[in-house]
């Protein structure tokens, strides 16, 4: 029995570290990470607070501060209700310039509301290793960075982009020898970069999501008031 259990936990924790292939929707794998991870998360905000209030303060892209952000989430929210639950093309667009600087990569308006209505149906449902999972496979072209942007925008009370400046912030976040958060590649190649699959980046921003959750609920006490997306802009600001 005692080796079945070993086998099991080294299945359990080879899910969670290494992002493979599985269904999130399984209660009990958040209840083990929660329980694997919340104490160094812990420790680790107690070590960073400051730093994420300023930089939280300090955060802009392109010359603004988050309001860009906010009018991308009305906006995605508007061409939701008019498309069914997908954005269309024009939306799409409008993140992906305001995000690269560049067109989004799929250029077939229909399939673009078909793919994203059921993104954010998965995202709705709890289910965020399957939402960004679904962009990143039917989208050719489309990394986290790309995927997590249209998810983190749709609701940033409770979603974050995670681009390769989130992940660079978490460089000192570990379990052991073991990053928590793996640092997803950079274009430019100015910060250290890991490698996975596109399972293995759903799970890592799954990870993301709960281990900011941890860290919501820590800053409230704390009297932030921070939604799951400012803490995530804080981030980008310290990844730099």
């Amino acid at each position: 029995m005692n080796d079945e259990m070993n086998e099991f936990e080294k299945f359990l924790e080879k899910i969670i570290l290494e992002g493979e292939d599985y269904s999130p929707s399984e209660r009990m794998e958040k209840e083990v990470f929660m329980e694997k991870f919340r104490d160094v998360i812990i420790e680790w905000i107690k070590r960073n607070e400051k730093l994420i209030v300023e930089s939280r303060r300090k955060y802009s892209w392109k010359g603004r501060g988050s309001e860009k952000r906010d009018e991308l989430e009305g906006e995605i929210y508007l061409s939701r209700q008019r498309h069914q639950g997908g954005i269309d093309l024009r939306t799409a667009d409008r993140i992906y310039d305001w995000g690269f600087g560049r067109n989004f990569p799929l250029r077939d308006e229909e399939k673009v509301k078909k793919v994203t209505k059921e993104a954010f149906e998965f995202a709705e449902s709890g289910d965020y290793y399957k939402a960004v999972k679904k962009l990143m496979e039917e989208i050719y072209g489309m990394g986290i960075a790309g995927a997590s942007k249209i998810l983190g925008l749709s609701n940033q009370e409770i979603l974050c982009i995670y681009d390769s400046r989130v992940g660079n912030a978490f460089r000192e976040l570990k379990k052991g020898d073991q990053r928590i958060i793996l640092c997803p590649p950079d274009r430019s190649y100015k910060r250290s970069q890991d490698s996975t699959t596109k399972s293995g980046w759903a799970a890592n921003y799954e990870k993301l999501i709960w281990t900011l959750e941890i860290m919501r609920d820590y800053l409230k006490e704390k009297s932030h008031n921070f939604r799951i997306a400012d803490i995530e802009m804080a981030l980008w600001k310290m990844g730099e």
